[in-house]
């Protein structure tokens, strides 16, 4: 009996076996498995702090091109030339992360390895841009020594702001003139301003109220930042009222040279009509009377008394129409001197031509027996050649028809000559 089940041990260890290579492998699915989480969960964190790190850094610029501009108004430009440098540095590395960035939102798949590697490269690059920017801040921080100089400040910055609130009301007269003059395209620039200025002033008001607050109640707290928000709307309102000041001389001076433009096109105007009048070519005349009308129709309107101005595109519309009355005109003065310099060289040519044929039939007459028919009938051709030049009246064509009558009439001699030898 023990013979017939000696099998028994084997099956038990076989399945002993089977259990042990099916533990070992489903406890290496779940080790596997738990480490993908991890570097799944990782990747995640990693993507986390690369994002954060770029629009840390990128509100960071932002606020420090404000800090550069309000600096370089308060310090000037040598001393603010390193925050400058500084700024450009970060906006570059930023712009390389962005692009970073945007290759890991794009649609075209990428790796693990490369999503890791250009989240760390994103986190590296904004958070140095970061930094960088940082430290000039707080460089320019201590170079202002806000609080030991807050009380002078503030005494210079209330008369600061009594001058530009005086300025308002100039800035708003200037703004009433000119749209006496001008249209409102052309003010669009500045039409506003007045009431962006006031704006700006009554927040630099509110923060200087505010610093002054704390200094009188003898607070702890660092007026620093009340002070310099009075001084960047400050800095904000009178750029505002400086720039309607700037855009006023600047409409003056466009409307100036667009008096100056209009006198031009229209003492071109007289030219292209004469030349029109003097012209030998229907065409031509035809085409620069549609210049000289086209011009005339804009120089009629920009001349228009009641006519607002928008000097700009004034100016744009009136060099359109030179440039294409100065085009036509052109074309038509090379066209007549095309003209003049054919009549010229017709009558050279007509002589030419005339003496080639004297002397061929003179030639042919003497050797009237050796010569054949080639030569006999070039010279009949550019004896018809020569009529036809005669009997054109336009000197260009006359011109080309003799030159061809001169190729005949030497052709003939030539071969006359080599007939006859």
């Amino acid at each position: 009996m023990s013979g017939a089940f000696w099998w028994v041990p084997s099956v038990v260890v076989l399945a002993v076996v089977v259990a042990a290579i099916v533990f070992v492998v489903t406890l290496l699915r779940r080790r596997t498995a738990a480490l993908r989480g991890a570097e799944t969960a990782a990747a995640a964190a990693l993507a986390r702090e690369a994002a954060i790190s770029l629009v840390r850094a990128d509100d960071l610029v932002e606020s420090s091109t404000d800090e550069l501009d309000f600096a370089l108004a308060q310090f000037g430009e040598p001393a603010t030339r390193e925050f400058a440098a500084a700024l450009a540095a970060s906006r570059r590395q930023l712009s390389e992360a962005f692009a970073l960035q945007q290759k890991l939102d794009d649609a075209v798949p990428d790796s693990a390895a490369e999503r890791d590697r250009w989240n760390r490269q994103i986190r590296a690059l904004a958070e140095e841009a970061g930094a960088r920017l940082a430290d000039q801040e707080r460089d320019f921080d201590s170079k202002r020594g806000v609080e030991r100089e807050a009380p002078r400040r503030l005494e210079l910055l209330r008369r600061r702001l009594d001058r530009t609130a005086d300025r308002l009301s100039g800035g708003s007269a200037t703004i009433d003139r000119l749209r006496q003059s001008y249209a409102e395209h052309a003010l669009a620039p500045i039409s506003g301003n007045v009431e962006r200025a006031r704006a700006a002033l009554t927040r630099a008001q509110q923060a200087v109220g505010a610093a002054d607050i704390r200094l009188a109640e003898g607070a702890a707290e660092p007026v620093g930042e009340q002070l310099r928000a009075a001084e960047h709307a400050l800095f904000q309102a009178t750029g505002l009222l400086d720039a309607i000041e700037a855009g006023e001389d600047q409409l003056h001076r466009g409307f100036a040279t667009l008096g100056q433009a209009l006198t031009a096109v229209t003492a071109e105007l007289t030219e292209a009509r004469t030349l029109r009048d003097g012209h030998e070519e229907s065409d031509t005349s035809a085409e620069l009377n549609r210049a000289i009308a086209d011009a005339a129709a804009v120089l009629a309107e920009l001349r228009e008394p009641t006519r607002l101005s928008d000097p700009a595109v004034d100016l744009a519309r009136l060099e359109t129409a030179r440039d294409g009355l100065d085009v036509i005109r052109s074309e038509a003065r090379n066209r007549q001197l095309r003209l003049q310099n054919a009549r010229t060289a017709l009558a050279g040519a007509l002589l030419t031509v005339r003496s080639q044929l004297t002397v061929t039939h003179a030639y042919i007459g003497a050797n009237r027996g050796r010569i054949g028919a080639a030569a006999r009938t070039r010279l009949a051709e550019a004896e018809r050649q020569l009529a036809l030049a005669l009997a054109e009246a336009d000197p260009v064509v006359a011109l080309d028809t003799a030159r061809r009558a001169m190729t005949h009439a030497t052709d003939a001699d030539a071969l006359a000559h080599y007939e006859a030898r």
